[in-house]
């Protein structure tokens, strides 16, 4: 796993790197697409 990288819109926790791309919050597992800034969500993590 990669450094922190933006904050979830969700909690405010840090987001993560994810392995099969994107960002996930390992606080509440919100996941979003590599473009997180613009807050493009993908859904629940699988």
């Amino acid at each position: 796993m990669n450094y922190p990288r933006g904050k979830c819109q969700d909690c405010g926790e840090r987001l993560y790197e994810h392995a099969d791309g994107g960002y996930q919050c390992l606080n509440c597992d919100q996941r979003y697409a590599e473009d997180v800034f613009d807050g493009v969500r993908l859904g629940p993590s699988t």
